[in-house]
């Protein structure tokens, strides 16, 4: 590539930077991604009995307050950390490997210079 190129691909390279950089700053944790582990976190105690049949908490609780389940659901996933979760993270690998692509271009227009 030449100068003009290079100098073309780096500042299409920080858009995209700046890009990702927004979507990890707004990341938000998706409830729908969590709602089997809170199902499962509500679920370890083992069954309820009503009326004399057992049935999963998470049932249990979905089927007789919905409000309730998802204002739990809610408190859940506000408790967890979004640096655990797997889409955040691609967020991250994918920012790093755009950031050593821009060190790359940076050195390579070095060189020509």
């Amino acid at each position: 590539m030449n100068k003009k190129e290079l100098t073309t691909a780096i500042d299409n390279k920080k858009a995209e930077i700046k890009e990702k950089e927004n979507a990890i700053d707004s990341f938000k944790l998706d409830v729908d991604d969590y709602e089997n582990s809170y199902c499962e976190a509500l679920d370890s105690e083992g069954p309820v009995v009503i009326a004399g049949l057992k049935f999963d908490p998470s049932s249990a609780l979905r089927e007789l307050d919905p409000t309730a389940y998802r204002c739990g659901l809610n408190d859940y996933v506000d408790s967890l950390e979004k640096e655990d979760d797997v889409k955040y993270k691609e967020l991250e690998e994918e920012l790093e490997t755009l950031t050593d692509e821009l060190d790359a271009l940076e050195a390579d227009l070095e060189n020509i210079e």
